[in-house]
């Protein structure tokens, strides 16, 4: 049952957003280190990536390293005694759980269960009374088994009683383990649906707009694209259609409610209402709809975030913006002259304030003639808009990270030129090597960390996560001398060219070079 190929894969590559206990940064990375291909291995990577494990260090390695190290040929296994080989070999030598200890004591110093059960508890309590309770005990017992010497069992229990500082309950990393895989099965097999299901549920998160953020990043990976909803493809909540992924109405954050509800139920009744279908009402039909029947905020979402996009006129959301500005400038009875007068052979808004502008008894709706120039007025000024209509990506990615949260249909970077790009964050995530690689990037988060030890004890280096167009790339290394060098431009939202090359042992970027855009 956990042999499934595709599954494995996917730790392997890092790819584990969404996979349960290992979806940070931190299980991303160590997870594509160790790269687990058993539920023993992976039961132990969930093990030893907690804080204990990566900060208990043995001749200047943590026990996580050693871990991944051993595993992979880098380093000899080794056994504190050769009877320790049978309980310690699935672990490669390493101490990761409290029940290793338990039988240890009851192989060397002949510990029934109950006495083991109170070295776990002395173990997972971290109490120092009770432990020198059990050392007395075991040092005892180990006399009379003569397996191991004095010196030997003394050095055994010391080497029990420092993984007290990281030894985890094995029952529940298997159990963990085995919920991880089941999650990774459904990202390898139904990949689609799997994001779907994360995204649908992402407002349960602590901060739903960063889980969203981040799920569409790695979607991009698996050539999942997700969109927000028009008027020809939306629905309440996250949704499927035609193998994309389409944000609900109710994802917009103005829409989260009752005018969600409305939005709906208005939109299930264009067609009805205007006789015809979407692809062939204009904009102008559409917009006079609307105007009577939604709130100003709802059409003003729905409009930033390219709702009224598919329509026959493919008319930009700028322009959408600026037409409704212009609807809104007119009295309530000259609203409601349009509403009621509305003419399919008006192409554009400007051909419905040219019929309304005219007196009442010229057939026009308005009974006053500063009313009448005031909308000849607004005529002109959508002739001869103040400024441009057309939808700039900056100002795309502002209204999605306003509406929604985070940028969908475009990425940060996009609003940069990204032609000295020679690779992109999925090529490096899937497996491309070599030198001088250039990605062009936006920064998505720093991590700075001061070194403790070695030649640069106390420089900072950073480790980043950077996205282009193509996905997120998370382990991005800039060691202190490069990050010196370049510190005053390596800041969160930053748009920058990145050069290095893809280091061959844990496949992690490192950068040499940094350029400004």
């Amino acid at each position: 049952m956990y042999n499934d190929k595709e599954t494995w894969k996917l730790f392997a590559e890092g790819k584990t957003k969404g996979i349960f206990q290992l979806e940070s940064n931190l299980g991303k990375s160590w997870a594509k280190k160790l790269a687990p291909n058993s539920i023993e291995e992976l039961s132990a990577l969930i093990a030893i990536i907690r804080p204990g494990t990566l900060k208990a260090y043995v001749d200047g390695k943590s026990m996580t390293q050693r871990f991944v190290d051993r595993k992979h040929g880098k380093e000899e296994v080794t056994y504190l005694h050769p009877s320790l080989e049978e309980i310690l070999k699935p672990t490669y030598g390493v101490l990761v759980y409290q029940e290793q200890s338990m039988r240890i004591a009851q192989k060397i110093a002949g510990f029934n269960l109950q006495e083991a059960d109170e070295l776990r508890k002395a173990i997972g309590k971290k109490k120092a009374d009770l432990m020198a309770k059990v050392r007395k005990k075991f040092i005892s017992g180990a006399k009379k088994i003569g397996t191991v010497s004095k010196e030997e069992a003394e050095e055994m229990f010391g080497w029990i009683e420092k993984s007290s500082r990281y030894a985890f309950n094995k029952s529940h990393s298997v159990s963990y383990a085995v919920c991880s895989y089941l999650s990774a099965f459904e990202k390898a097999h139904n990949t689609r649906e799997f994001f779907l299901s994360y995204l649908y549920h992402a407002n349960e998160k602590q901060d739903p707009h960063q889980e969203i953020y981040e799920l569409i990043s790695e979607a991009k990976l698996f050539d999942i694209k997700v969109k927000t909803p028009n008027i020809a493809n939306y629905a309440e909540k996250f949704n499927i259609q035609k193998n994309t992924i389409y944000f609900g109405i109710k994802d917009i954050k103005s829409l989260t409610g009752k005018n969600g509800d409305v939005v709906i139920e208005v939109m299930k009744n264009i067609e009805k209402d205007l006789q015809n279908t979407i692809k062939n009402i204009s904009w102008v039909e559409l917009l006079i709809y609307l105007n009577s029947k939604l709130t100003s905020t709802s059409i003003k979402a729905l409009a930033g975030i390219g709702f009224f996009r598919g329509l026959k006129d493919n008319v930009t959301r700028n322009k959408c913006l600026y037409d409704y500005e212009i609807l809104r400038s007119l009295t309530k009875a000259e609203q409601t002259w349009l509403e009621n007068n509305l003419n399919k052979e008006w192409k554009s808004l400007k051909d419905a304030l040219v019929a309304l502008a005219p007196l009442k008894k010229n057939g026009g709706g308005t009974s006053k003639m500063e009313r009448s120039q005031a909308i000849t007025n607004e005529v002109q000024l959508l002739d001869n808009p103040p400024y441009d209509l057309s939808d700039d990506p900056a100002w795309i990615i502002d209204q999605e990270v306003k509406l929604l949260g985070c940028p969908v249909s475009l990425a940060k970077v996009e609003t940069s030129d990204t032609s000295a790009a020679n690779t992109t964050c999925k090529e490096i995530t899937n497996g491309k090597t070599g030198k001088d690689l250039c990605v062009v990037a936006n920064i998505q988060r720093v991590s700075d960390y001061k070194i403790k030890k070695g030649e640069s004890k106390g420089k900072i280096m950073s480790f980043l996560t950077i996205e282009d167009e193509t996905g997120i790339l998370d382990s991005v290394i800039v060691f202190p001398k490069v990050k010196e060098k370049y510190k005053y431009v390596i800041y969160e939202g930053n748009n920058l060219i990145f050069c290095g090359y893809v280091n061959h042992n844990d496949s992690s970027f490192i950068i040499e070079q940094i350029h400004e855009l």
